[in-house]
């Protein structure tokens, strides 16, 4: 045996949530692949890929669910733990969609998710998936379920893709799913992808509900201290520190313990204040650049298509072409 393909135990128990509500006997069916019931105690569980792809599709194929994947979709974008955790914390879209790419081979190790860009668009894809034809279906709709739900955290929940390109050839019960009901589905596909308008890239992710509640709590409060240092400069460390109330050393353990880094502290703060500056269309590009303490717009420009996607003074054009709209 070359390779063994390994996968969060988490992804089992989305599907097990389902024959539970249907009153299924999982137990039976986990048992049949070499699992234990246990398997639901630890969702961050690490166990072999073929194994969760078996049980997937016995369920299917015993329960005669044709859109099983879907329905195991249904669990909240919020409701994956770590992954679920590290991907809210970004910024906007742009960045979401990198990091559940980078995320995802920490869920399962042969995760090939990735983003085609092109001038006008990025397409949201992901490679060939494992198992035979009943397991890569079920596997791609729960897959399908999570990347739509990823864009739509900065598009809304309205936003539906106008073709999605699917690797299944299966279409029963896909095509009539509400998830689908303003989109296309071209079956048969090498790898499943849907379309992302640049446009939307720079969008910015909700906020964290505790952050509007509690600005007094450390992450929230933290970087609203440093986006209110920004018009003097870029703060040092000693600085911040110091307006919050501590040592160099106390505030670096904290962000570790966030799982975050000063410099991209001042990362987000500096985006964040380049959005309302460019959304103002009071200010040159090169005025921006120096506000934000660039040496030079190039060097502007390439850190703002690093957080967005796009270049500023495209998504300068597009707020405004939406605001017109």
């Amino acid at each position: 045996m070359q390779i063994i393909p390994l996968v969060r135990a988490k992804y089992v128990y989305a599907y097990g949530a389902v024959l539970d509500r249907l009153g299924a006997p999982a137990s039976r069916l986990l048992e049949r692949v070499g699992l234990s019931e246990r398997v639901f105690e630890d969702p961050e569980a690490i166990i072999p890929a073929h194994q969760a792809w078996r049980f997937i599709g016995l369920a299917a194929e015993r329960e005669g669910i044709d859109d099983l994947g879907l329905v195991a979709g249904g669990m909240s974008i919020q409701a994956y733990g770590e992954f679920s955790r590290r991907l809210l914390n970004v910024a906007n879209l742009n960045q979401a969609l990198e990091s559940f790419c980078q995320l995802a081979r920490c869920e399962y190790s042969r995760a090939d998710f990735y983003v085609s860009r092109s001038e006008k668009s990025a397409w949201f894809c992901r490679g060939p998936i494992d198992g035979d034809e009943v397991e890569r279906k079920h596997v791609e709709l729960l897959v399908l379920t999570m990347m739509m739900a990823t864009v739509r955290l900065g598009a809304g929940q309205d936003w539906h893709p106008p073709v999605i390109f699917l690797q299944t050839r299966d279409a029963r019960r896909v095509e009539e799913h509400h998830l689908f009901s303003r989109s296309t589905i071209r079956f048969g596909s090498r790898i499943t992808a849907f379309e992302v308008p640049q446009r939307i890239l720079a969008e910015q992710l909700p906020d964290k509900g505790t952050y509007d509640q509690l600005e007094h709590e450390f992450p929230g409060a933290l970087h609203q201290v440093v986006g209110g240092m920004l018009v003097d400069g870029i703060p040092k460390i000693r600085s911040v520190a110091e307006a919050v109330g501590g040592s160099v050393r106390t505030l670096q353990r904290r962000l570790s313990d966030m799982d975050t880094t000063f410099s991209a502290v001042i990362d987000a703060a500096r985006m964040r204040w380049a959005v309302q500056l460019l959304e103002q269309d009071e200010y040159s590009l090169t005025e921006i650049a120096q506000r934000l303490g660039y040496t030079d717009q190039a060097n502007f420009t390439r850190a703002f298509r690093r957080w967005t996607g796009l270049p500023p003074g495209a998504y300068r054009r597009s707020t405004i072409q939406t605001d017109g709209a």
